[in-house]
């Protein structure tokens, strides 16, 4: 977005809210924290902020927030309930490793944190409230992440999780499985 574009854009925030003033020096600001919006997107951000029945002008952050809010890919529009579902319904279905694969980011980032062991086994109802609350800090955190100009999302990225270590079962052991066949043929009366 360039001064003008910034200027515009402030032009139509003072008219819609009272006391907004378009100085030299917020247009600056607006235009360098907005340099990477097209004018048109920034407009339709503050329409939506208009329809939605604001009382109070936008800051830059609101704007960068609707921006997102209304582009964002459908996998990251999931709410935290349908969320909960999905997890329950795959951690319920699959293995970890087929099943992981199969969730939505959000709602992976949740169960890999909760444990894929305590979503599927744990007590429903406690599980379900720490996911819904780890499910708002993982969206807001990917909200704010996407909200931040793009020179400067490397910069305050958090980062990656280390990946998780594969479980790696010893190999069996022939004599040790013998041992267990004959002790269940045993108790069971086989012999």
């Amino acid at each position: 977005m360039t001064k003008s574009e910034a200027a515009r854009l402030l032009a139509v925030i003072s008219e819609t809210w009272r006391g907004v003033e378009a100085s030299e020096t917020k247009i600056v600001v607006w235009a360098e924290m907005l340099s990477d919006v097209p004018i048109e997107i920034a407009l339709r951000a503050v329409k939506y902020l208009i329809a939605c029945g604001s009382p109070y002008p936008p800051a830059i952050s609101e704007i960068r927030r609707a921006i997102v809010e209304m582009n964002s890919p459908s996998e990251y529009q999931i709410t935290a309930l349908q969320s909960w579902h999905e997890a329950r319904l795959i951690t319920e279905s699959y293995l970890e490793e087929d099943g992981m694969e199969k969730l939505s980011p959000l709602t992976r980032e949740v169960v890999s944190a909760l444990g894929w062991g305590t979503v599927r086994d744990g007590d429903p109802g406690v599980v379900r409230g720490h996911f819904l609350k780890f499910f708002q800090m993982a969206k807001e955190r990917w909200l704010k992440n996407q909200m931040l100009p793009k020179e400067m999302r490397k910069e305050y990225q958090l980062p990656a999780p280390p990946p998780k270590p594969k479980r790696e079962y010893p190999p069996p052991n022939p004599e040790g499985l013998g041992k267990l066949v004959e002790m269940l043929k045993e108790k069971w009366g086989m012999r």
